[in-house]
């Protein structure tokens, strides 16, 4: 899996990388400079770690990997994270979270290694050389998964994307009649307004057309010459973008409009963080949205 988005993410980045650079930012990528030193994350394998047969790493595999690390001149530090100090972790970064809390323990969190790379050596390698060794169930490179959310804007809570043609999305290719598979109609997007205005708790909102989204999808990938030649402003979806009042259960409000007639997906600013964070920090891309973006107390 050395170099493929982690599966639970995969949609997400997906998402990302079509056109989605105009997201409402999260607060883990409002947080993100240029300066910032990034580690990779080398998380062991659990039972329950997909790939690993069902088996933990083991006390052998463990010091075999610590000894590869130490020994590797591209890495400039190497650090042992157990699962005591991982857990202690976890509960201060979730700690508004009652329900993700009641539902991880510390036997839940893998142990990892995290590793600085030193300037000028090749992450992209390493992370291949790390993940092949036995007892590694995930490689994560910091900086390339929350570099794919650093484009985002930090304005909007909640985006809502809508139908395109050609979609391959589920709640595009049924329950919309006639317009099954097709773009969004001007009829869905007045009920969606409507539902957006009957909303309580929506402070603001606006709405992105589709030459919009894809000035600024062209825009953030100007380096990307290949995936921008790529893209055809039909493949972006138009949108409308959020801002709810603080104490709105941004959840509820979410999972409602997901549910219109031409929505193709919403995503809710505040659980893409917590997802993307108990991602990289702690192995974990396979909870419930249920537990992970339950509403903070």
């Amino acid at each position: 899996m050395a170099g493929e988005a982690p599966r639970g993410l995969r949609p997400l980045i997906a998402m990302l990388l079509a056109g989605m650079s105009v997201l409402a930012g999260t607060p883990a990528a409002a947080e993100v400079s240029a300066g910032d030193e990034w580690e990779i994350a080398v998380f062991l394998c659990t039972p329950a770690t997909y790939g690993c047969h069902k088996r933990g790493a083991t006390a052998k595999q463990k010091q075999a990997l610590r000894t590869f690390l130490e020994s590797r001149p591209e890495l400039s530090d190497v650090r042992f994270v157990d699962r005591a100090s991982a857990y202690e972790s976890f509960r201060r970064d979730f700690a508004g979270n009652k329900t993700l809390l009641k539902a991880v323990r510390a036997k839940d969190l893998p142990e990892s290694f995290r590793l600085r790379v030193k300037k000028g050596a090749d992450p992209d390698r390493v992370r291949r050389e790390v993940h092949r060794r036995p007892g590694v169930g995930e490689v994560i490179d910091q900086a390339v998964l929350y570099g794919d959310t650093k484009p985002m804007a930090s304005e909007w809570d909640i985006s809502i994307f809508l139908c395109v043609r050609d979609t391959a999305m589920p709640a595009c290719l049924s329950g919309r009649g006639k317009a099954n598979g097709k773009i969004a109609t001007l009829k869905e997007k007045k009920a969606i307004v409507k539902a957006i205005e009957g909303t309580s708790g929506v402070e603001t909102y606006i709405f992105e057309d589709q030459a919009t989204a894809y000035r600024n999808f062209v825009e953030s990938y100007a380096d990307n010459e290949s995936l921008v030649n790529a893209t055809r402003m039909s493949d972006i979806p138009e949108s409308y973008r959020l801002r709810m009042r603080s104490g709105t259960d941004w959840n509820a409000v979410s999972r409602r409009l997901a549910r219109l007639p031409g929505v193709s997906q919403v995503y809710n600013l505040r659980c893409m963080d917590a997802q993307i964070k108990l991602l990289a920090e702690y192995g974990r891309d396979d909870l419930p949205d249920s537990k992970v973006c339950a509403p903070r107390r």
